[in-house]
């Protein structure tokens, strides 16, 4: 009798361990999923205010400058303005992700490719818009 309540106690605690296991393997796949989306998202936005101000910018003409407040998520592996084009390549579960915006105007200057809050100054010039970091 003693023997049956150990063996029914065991195949209850194994079970509830399965069930666990399996419970916490799909919450880490649902966060990893997450935190990917999230990472885009921020991309996506620092990307749309930076293009929406250059372009801004531009159709204002020289000596018009502008500052703005972009985040920019972790995972960052390249950051290129060129032509006009703003690219962020994120780096994701499934790979690298391309965040772009497509401006009207030749764009100069640089964008940081750490994770942060940065304020970027972005000025008007004859044949282009520059950016920079303040």
């Amino acid at each position: 009798m003693k023997a049956q309540v150990a063996v029914e106690y065991l195949i209850i605690v194994g079970m509830g361990l399965i069930l666990i296991l399996f419970t916490g393997s799909y919450l880490m796949k649902i966060f990893v999923e997450y935190s990917d989306q999230n990472r885009i998202s921020l991309a996506k936005n620092a990307v749309n205010k930076i293009g929406e101000a250059v372009d801004m910018v531009y159709s204002q003409g020289p000596p018009s400058r502008l500052k703005i407040e972009i985040t920019l998520p972790d995972g960052i592996e390249e950051v290129s303005l060129s032509n006009k084009t703003i690219l962020l390549k994120i780096k994701t579960k499934v790979g690298l992700t391309d965040v772009y915006y497509n401006t009207i105007a030749e764009i100069n200057g640089e964008i940081p490719s750490k994770k942060g809050n940065y304020y970027l100054s972005i000025v008007a010039d004859q044949e282009a818009v520059n950016i920079s970091v303040v």
